[in-house]
């Protein structure tokens, strides 16, 4: 019999609730872990429980090993560094999710102590105006910043973006204000958000009913002082029936409340490491359902899994992408309970972000998953990303995805620096290619072949890559194509000689419109196919045999050279 194995639960206490912060295999990295946590301010306990695992994988009863209080003395709430801001045309943008998104980020620390989110301070009057006069002063501050950084980009004085910033934030404020007047409204609860949307439109017509509706539920969650428990009554409110418009006013609030660092602790539940927990993320945010999921995690999950994967929270699957890029680009450990496993933790983490099309969340997810990469590596600066994209490439081992990489990687500051690189790889890799099977398996049907090459095409042609490169590649990628369609007679397939004409030529079309190809070489193989037979002679009498009126094959000959249309053949045919 083995020696007894145990599994360490770091738990933290906030609003006299516990969750779990870290499952650890190691009594000493646990403890380390908790006493770390009990001297900051962000939780009011941290305790350590250890559990024995038996052999048939259940939990025997846990004990408590390490309990402390946590360092309570209330800190001075300060702005969160940020080194970015997106634009802000207008007074509506503030309103939008990059602005919320941008507000959580420089107020993270007030929003998590205050409990509350951008969309509370922007609907009502009471959370803005707790804010303004916070002390210290950090609406000032993270006015300031913003006003900074956006008027460095658009070369704005920066004394003018504030003043118009801050002249925008007082009109938000007199908006709130004024909505705090509907007598009607007042009673109302997020629960009763059918009556609120009736109501709304009552009083404020079609114009105001939105920013009504947002209002009402802002007063409502501003009372709650649990982000979990905010989170609760959204989705109680959430039902199939409601209008797409309606529901994305509830996904702005859910999308707001995702933001806090608490909430998503407490929806993943307890994950083994940081990589774990991003890749929870991302399957929570896909709907994708998790083959052994954490213990605890809460029930409301199975109701944001389902919302998720239908589509309904767009807001929301920003703001926890945004989460996945920002922890990524971050320097805390994938791998912290076995820091061997970094590099495995960091694959694992890859191949998960990548799909059939490029990487879950494009280009700003290539680039934070190639500076990660980059940590390992001593030098800096330009030379330092060029490694990175190297390395990154080395790691996936999918042909077309390293291409796909390479193509994504290249839209950003990255592959700014690395343009070069990028081109000889994938010049390299093309040239190398004896035809389509160095990109697609052998086995996977015909068409699924045709269309990844012409996917690659498309990306390839949409990509910042130089001009005669992109042409280049996509010649070298045509001719094989076209190489692979003749050689497996692909068009002679289509094209079966036991079929009447009509039934030949409707198929050959519409594989030509099917995008199944992009325009090219193998694309007008078929296409001269299709030509050939509208130059032989008596053409219209072998297309409409069989038909039983003149008006049946008047449409069939009217139907023909619409799909001829529609394929791409001019006057010609």
């Amino acid at each position: 019999m083995g020696a007894p194995i145990y599994s360490f639960e770091v738990k933290v206490q906030r609003e006299g609730r516990w969750t779990v912060h870290q499952v650890i295999d190691s009594e000493s990295v646990a403890l380390k872990c908790a006493k770390e946590l009990a001297g900051g301010a962000q939780y009011e306990a941290v305790r350590v429980e250890k559990e024995r695992i038996r052999a048939d994988g259940s939990f025997g009863k846990p004990a408590v090993i390490f309990e402390q209080n946590c360092n309570r003395k209330d800190p001075q709430v300060t702005i969160s560094p940020i080194e970015d801001a997106p634009d802000c045309a207008r007074l509506e943008d503030l309103y939008g999710i990059d602005a919320r998104i941008t507000m959580w980020k420089v107020l993270r620390k007030y929003f998590e102590q205050a409990v509350l989110t951008p969309s509370e301070i922007l609907h009502n009057y009471s959370a803005l105006a707790r804010l303004m006069d916070n002390d210290p002063p950090i609406y000032p501050s993270a006015v300031d910043r913003v006003a900074t950084l956006q008027a460095r980009k658009s070369e704005q004085d920066p004394k003018e973006r504030r003043d118009e910033l801050f002249q925008w934030c007082d009109m938000v404020a007199s908006r709130a204000r004024e909505a705090d007047r509907e007598k009607p409204l007042r009673k109302l609860k997020t629960k009763d958000f059918p009556k609120i949307l009736e109501v709304a439109l009552d009083e404020g017509g079609p114009g105001r009913r939105d920013h009504l509706v947002r209002c009402t539920i802002a007063r409502d969650l501003y009372g709650r002082r649990n982000f979990l428990e905010k989170l609760e009554v959204l989705l109680a409110a959430v039902e199939t029936t409601l209008d797409r418009d309606d529901l994305a006013i509830l996904d702005g609030f859910i999308a707001d409340v995702l933001g806090s660092a608490s909430v998503i602790q407490e929806i993943l539940g307890s994950r083994t490491n940081l990589c774990a927990a991003l890749i929870g993320m991302v399957d929570l945010m896909e709907g994708k359902e998790e083959d052994i999921p954490p213990r605890d995690v809460p029930d409301i999950v199975r109701v944001l899994r389902g919302l998720f994967a239908d589509g309904s929270l767009p807001g929301g699957a920003t703001v926890l992408l945004e989460r996945v890029r920002s922890q990524i680009s971050g320097t805390q450990p994938l791998s912290r309970n076995d820091p061997s496993k970094e590099g495995e933790a960091f694959s694992r983490l890859t191949t998960r972000l990548m799909h059939a099309k490029g990487f879950v969340g494009g280009a700003p997810i290539a680039e934070a998953l190639t500076q990660r990469c980059g940590l390992q590596f001593q030098e800096g600066g330009d030379v330092g990303r060029r490694k990175s994209v190297t390395t990154m490439f080395n790691i996936i081992r999918d042909p077309v995805q390293r291409i796909r990489y390479l193509l994504t990687i290249a839209e950003t500051e990255t592959g700014a620096v690395a343009m070069e690189d990028i081109v000889y790889t994938i010049r390299t890799i093309t040239a190398g290619a004896a035809d389509v099977h160095a990109f697609v398996h052998p086995r996977l049907s015909m068409p699924k072949k045709l269309m990844t090459i012409s996917d690659i095409q498309r990306s390839l042609m949409a990509s910042r890559l130089p001009a005669e490169a992109r042409k280049e590649l996509f010649d070298r990628l045509d001719d094989m194509l076209a190489d692979y369609v003749e050689r497996e007679g692909f068009i002679a397939r289509l094209d079966d000689p036991d079929l009447q004409l009509r039934e030949r030529a409707s198929r050959l079309i519409k594989f030509c419109s099917s995008g199944i190809l992009i325009e090219g070489k193998a694309l007008q193989i078929a296409r001269k196919r299709i030509a050939g037979y509208l130059r032989q002679p008596n053409f219209v009498e072998h297309l409409t045999e069989g038909c039983s009126s003149p008006k049946e094959a008047e449409e069939i000959v009217r139907d023909f050279y619409r799909q001829l249309a529609e394929a791409g053949f001019g006057p010609m045919a």
